[in-house]
C-alpha cells in the first residue's frame, strides 16, 4: 500500500539553515555532535540518570508494547537518559508525562505498532548553531498552529513517516520519512504523553539530515488522531 514519498520542507529547513561544513568527515560530524550535546547538558545541568543499551531498549519496549505495562521499573517521569549503541545511538529522551490514563494502564488502550499517532511539538532547537551567550535570540520552533500538524503513519520502533500539512506555510502537504529520533519516547506512552529528546544527526527528518543537525524537542506530545485540518 506505502509509496513512500519524500518531500523536503525547504521553508522551514531554511529558517534553521546556515550551510553545510562540506569537506568534513562523518567521525568529524559524529565528534562535532558529541560537542554539541555535551555543550547542552553543561548549560542546562542536565543529569544523565541511566545509559540504556540497543537491548534493553527493545526488551523495554516489547513488553511495554505488547502488555500496555508502564515502563516506570525502569524509567522515571523528569530523568533523562542515554541510548548508548544501536539504532538509537546517541540519543537522549526524558519521559515529563505518560499520558492522561495514567496510574490505571493494563485496562487502558495504547499506541501500537502500525497505527497512526498525531504530533505536536514545542520548542525545537538546532543544537548544532545555538547561541549560548544570547539564549534568547535562537530560533525555536513549533507545530502547535491548528492548521498544521504531523503525524507518525504506521508508527513502529525503527522509523516510521509522518505527513506535515503546512498550510501556513503555502507548501500544502507533504510526506517526508525520517529515522524516527522524535518519534522514539511513543513506545514508553498513553494517549496524551509528551517527552523531550535531543536527536542525533542520523535520527532527525530528512529535512535537517542533510545538514547534519542535532535537535532538541523541548516538548513532543502524541495522540490518537481523531481531527486532522482539512
Amino acid at each position: 500500500m506505502r509509496k513512500i514519498l519524500f518531500a523536503i520542507a525547504t521553508i522551514v529547513a531554511g529558517v534553521f539553515c546556515t550551510g553545510c561544513n562540506d569537506g568534513k568527515s562523518y567521525a568529524e560530524y559524529v565528534n562535532d555532535e558529541r560537542r554539541y550535546i555535551q555543550d547542552w547538558i553543561d548549560f542546562n545541568d542536565i543529569e544523565v540518570a541511566a545509559k540504556f543499551d540497543e537491548d534493553q531498549i527493545n526488551d523495554m519496549a516489547e513488553a511495554i508494547l505488547e502488555d500496555s505495562i508502564c515502563p516506570s521499573e525502569f524509567i522515571e517521569l523528569g530523568k533523562w537518559y542515554q541510548i548508548t549503541d544501536g539504532y538509537y545511538k546517541r540519543l537522549y529522551f526524558r519521559v515529563n508525562n505518560w499520558g492522561n490514563e495514567y496510574p490505571d494502564m493494563r485496562s487502558k488502550k495504547k499506541f501500537y505498532e502500525n497505527e497512526n499517532v498525531l504530533v505536536r511539538f514545542q520548542n525545537l532547537l538546532n543544537l548544532s548553531d545555538y547561541n549560548y551567550s544570547e539564549p534568547e535570540k535562537n530560533l525555536s520552533l513549533d507545530n502547535l498552529d491548528p492548521n498544521s500538524y504531523e503525524v507518525c503513519y504506521s508508527w513502529n520502533r525503527n522509523y516510521y513517516c509522518y505527513q506535515g500539512y503546512a498550510y501556513t506555510y503555502g507548501t500544502g502537504s507533504s510526506y517526508e520519512c525520517t529515522s524516527g529520533g522524535m518519534g522514539f519516547p511513543i513506545r514508553f506512552l498513553w494517549q496524551g504523553g509528551d517527552a523531550s529528546v535531543i536527536v542525533p544527526f542520523g535520527l532527525v527528518p530528512m529535512t535537517y539530515a542533510s545538514y547534519y543537525y542535532t535537535l532538541y524537542y523541548g516538548t513532543v506530545r502524541f495522540t490518537k488522531p481523531n481531527y486532522l485540518p482539512e
